[in-house]
């Protein structure tokens, strides 16, 4: 259009037979403005880009948040569907033994309330994981406090299943969340309880290494199922075989292990059992975590 309008001009001042001088002068009036035209169009060619980008980006960001919601809606569903199943077998073994109440059946019952306890407090434990800002606070923790109530605790599976713990006090200190890290402990011994009945626990202590072993002689995992032993809802094999196994304990133990910067890892051996180890940090360690 500009070389229309010049071409336009030069016409009419040859017509006409103008100076040429005016001829220049009108020329260089219109691409000035011209020039101008164009700067206005590309800084309002760029707003509209970035503006655009940003549009794209929010919309992005809000399909994403929104996928979050809906997928975080579907894991409370699902596992809260599988915590009141996992509740309904012991509630209703409870109402069974009370039916007929009498001495033997006190310790039974015990067992039942034990693994409503353990339930609950695995939901809690898995709401406040899928919660990212959960605080935990870092502290130096006496290793004989965090596991001598959970012995405590579960002694009544140990002398009903007659298994024999094989642990001496451990007056070693390390850097972690007492909270979780109890949580973490309690975990992995339910598991060994649950699956090395009548069989031997080792809770030792490596205080060179600063590692936690709780090991067992039971049923032990296979090789195919020890590389998903710790995904959310596996329960493998072993798990299978058991109505109680939820799949959830050893991915809280796992995901907890994460967040504190001291991962979990396992040894184990079809038939001949299992060691978990809980890779803390020393009481002088700098800590960078995650």
């Amino acid at each position: 259009m500009i070389g229309l309008t010049l071409l336009l001009f030069l016409s009419v001042f040859i017509l006409f037979d103008l100076p040429l001088d005016v001829y220049i002068i009108a020329a260089s009036i219109v691409l000035f403005i011209s020039v101008i035209y164009w700067i206005i169009a590309f800084i309002t060619f760029k707003k509209e880009m970035k503006l655009a980008d940003e549009l794209r980006e929010n919309q992005a960001l809000l399909k994403q948040l929104r996928n979050e919601h809906n997928d975080y809606r579907d894991e409370v569903e699902s596992y809260f569907l599988l915590w009141v199943h996992q509740m309904k077998t012991p509630i209703t073994a409870v109402k069974l033994l009370l039916e007929h109440p009498d001495d033997d059946m006190i310790s039974l019952v015990r067992q039942e309330v034990l693994q409503i306890d353990n339930y609950t407090n695995l939901t809690l434990s898995y709401l406040k994981l899928m919660n990212t800002t959960t605080d935990m606070t870092f502290s130096q923790v006496k290793l004989d406090d965090l596991i001598l109530p959970l012995l405590k605790k579960y002694s009544i599976l140990f002398i009903h299943y007659h298994t024999k713990l094989h642990y001496e006090p451990i007056d070693d200190f390390v850097l972690t969340d007492a909270r979780w890290s109890s949580i973490m402990v309690e975990q992995l011994l339910n598991n060994a309880l649950k699956y090395a009945r009548g069989g031997d626990i080792w809770i030792t202590f490596d205080n060179r290494e600063h590692q936690l072993d709780i090991r067992d002689n039971g049923v032990g995992i296979s090789d195919t199922d020890l590389p998903k032993i710790f995904d959310r809802g596996f329960s493998g094999f072993n798990g299978r075989l058991n109505d109680k196994s939820s799949g959830l304990g050893l991915y809280i133990t796992s995901t907890v292990g994460r967040r504190l910067n001291q991962p979990v890892t396992v040894k184990s051996n079809a038939g001949q059992g299992s060691t978990f180890t809980i890779h803390f940090k020393s009481p002088q360690s700098n800590l960078s975590f995650l």
